[in-house]
């Protein structure tokens, strides 16, 4: 998963508590390495006042089959 962009300037918002802020100004570009159980053709992401959201969901796990043996 890469993310990268740039923030221009900074937004104060009344009565709005930032918790963290790594970038103040400028470009970024990050870049994180997803683990074989994320089903990467259903990630999304959503972006609101200011907060990216990215949803990774896993896939499903493979389930035991059960095979009947005849006699």
């Amino acid at each position: 998963l890469t993310l990268s962009g740039s923030r221009e300037k900074t937004v104060e918002a009344s009565g709005v508590e930032s918790r963290r802020t790594e970038r103040l100004l400028g470009k970024f570009y990050r870049r994180f390495a997803l683990p074989d159980t994320v089903d990467g053709e259903s990630v999304s992401a959503t972006g609101k006042h200011g907060v990216l959201e990215i949803s990774i969901p896993k896939r499903p796990a493979s389930q035991p089959r059960r095979i009947t043996v005849k006699h």
